[in-house]
């Protein structure tokens, strides 16, 4: 059920958030701890496993307990704390604003730093460096031209999307040509990823070290469209909260699209997709109406029952794909049933995550598409995939 409205809910989003300082956490923990737990239905991770153990309340209380010295640091002790996608729905439906995927990411590091990461991530860091360079190889592999150190405006794929969308990246490239950006190319660079994995992995540290040679990167550039809601995130907010400046505007994917899409060729028959909004680009980062503009000048845009700010997360964030497979998917079949019941059709997501996850768990009435594959199809620009090896490991 729905316990706020719409309009409460993009109110608090765009209200500034206090620090998250040690006083700060704490209170949001003994807040939680002693909740009547109001926002326990907006929790899409306990809501697919079926664990009450997974509710908000509960992992911030197990986080809480921990803090307070009640409780040995262990595996099975820490184990709600990974049981989060980020995803802020529950602090949608918070009278005190709490930030429950913010705060857990806290009790991540501290289990890291006591030597108690989840069981799934161990040597995390290592898989994550070896993954960056066989990434970029990869990157430099499929679109050798295309590549460029600076430049009015770069794009930045992101990892999923060199890894498992290849073909997207093709379709956004071919996009840019079509409406006139041809003078946008791909980021070349020795990293292939933002770095929230880092972040949602426990590895605060690294995250920052990470930060810092990224934003490295980006310096050529005035402005760089992203195309991984999270990643746009850890760019806009996470970098400076570790003291790493970005000179670069970081935009997403739709809001470089958005404004060039009435340059494409309308289809003569419009057909209807509908939009699933990536948690993080709604509830974070405020990319809500651009995406649907993009596409609304070829198609028509139908809304999931639970969209905007009060979108459903798909099971990609917070490394729940790593921790907690079977959920992550089950998440991503709930999110996709509803356009199955109504018959199916194409659902149109802008985060290369998101549509990765949606696609490999679509029943065969659903056809899930990236933004920019699914505008190029829609406006027949001829695009061309280069060949790719998707590997899950991350």
């Amino acid at each position: 059920m729905r316990c706020r409205s719409t309009s409460s809910i993009v109110a608090r989003v765009s209200e500034p958030r206090e620090p998250f300082s040690s006083d700060s956490v704490a209170r949001q923990l003994d807040y939680c701890t002693f909740c009547p737990k109001m926002c326990r239905h907006a929790c899409p991770v306990s809501t697919a496993s079926g664990r009450e153990t997974y509710i908000p309340q509960v992992k911030m209380d197990r986080m809480n307990q921990l803090r307070l010295g009640r409780g040995a640091w262990t595996a099975e002790s820490t184990d709600p704390l990974w049981a989060c996608t980020g995803c802020r729905h529950c602090t949608m439906y918070c009278d005190h604003g709490n930030e429950p995927g913010l705060v857990l990411l806290t009790g991540r590091a501290a289990a890291v730093s006591r030597g108690t990461p989840h069981p799934a991530l161990a040597g995390y860091s290592e898989r994550f460096r070896a993954r960056e360079q066989r990434l970029t190889k990869q990157l430099a592999a499929a679109f050798p031209d295309r590549l460029a150190s600076e430049g009015d405006v770069g794009f930045w794929p992101g990892c999923d999307a060199i890894d498992k969308g290849a073909a997207d990246i093709g379709a956004a490239l071919a996009l840019f040509e079509r409406v006139g950006l041809d003078g946008v190319n791909i980021v070349e660079a020795p990293q292939a990823c933002a770095g929230y994995p880092l972040l949602a992995a426990g590895h605060r540290d690294l995250f920052r070290w990470h930060a810092g040679r990224v934003a490295a990167s980006l310096r050529g550039f005035r402005k760089v469209a992203i195309n991984c809601s999270a990643c746009l995130y850890a760019m806009r907010a996470q970098y400076p909260a570790e003291g790493v400046n970005v000179r670069a505007e970081i935009v997403s994917l739709a809001d470089l699209l958005a404004p060039a899409a009435s340059n494409l060729a309308c289809p003569l028959t419009r057909r209807s997709v509908y939009y699933h909004d990536p948690c993080y680009h709604a509830r974070y980062n405020g990319v809500v109406e651009q995406p649907r503009r993009a596409l609304s000048q070829l198609a028509e845009v139908r809304e999931l029952a639970w969209n905007r700010t009060d979108t459903e997360c798909c099971g990609g964030g917070g490394l729940l794909p790593k921790t907690m497979p079977l959920v992550a998917d089950q998440m991503s079949k709930r999110r996709l049933a509803e356009v199955h019941a109504a018959g199916g059709g194409m659902v149109v997501t802008s985060c290369a995550t998101c549509a990765f996850m949606l696609s490999r768990n679509a029943p065969a009435s659903v056809e899930v598409a990236d933004l920019a594959t699914a505008m190029a199809r829609l406006s027949e620009t001829p695009m061309i995939a280069p060949a790719t090896t998707v590997d899950d490991e991350s």
